[in-house]
């Protein structure tokens, strides 16, 4: 995989708590929208969103293997 063609670039704001989609399934990509907990219990897995917080703004190329179809 290519890391930064596939990477997302966000920007974080200064004290606020972000939660990142590990799953691949969230409708809100690539942020957490909880339905890791629904597919957790189907498939026997344990995906947990991924909690960042920033001091300062900032910003981030974030990407993940588990991502499908995101639209950038």
């Amino acid at each position: 995989m290519d890391k930064l063609k596939n990477s997302i670039k966000i920007k974080l704001k200064a004290n606020k708590k972000y939660s990142f989609c590990t799953c691949g399934k969230s409708a809100s990509l690539p942020y957490c929208d909880n339905k890791h907990r629904t597919f957790n219990e189907k498939r026997d897995t344990n995906y947990k969103s991924m909690k960042m917080f920033s001091e300062k703004d900032t910003t981030i190329l974030i990407s993940s293997s588990t991502w499908e179809n995101i639209e950038k």
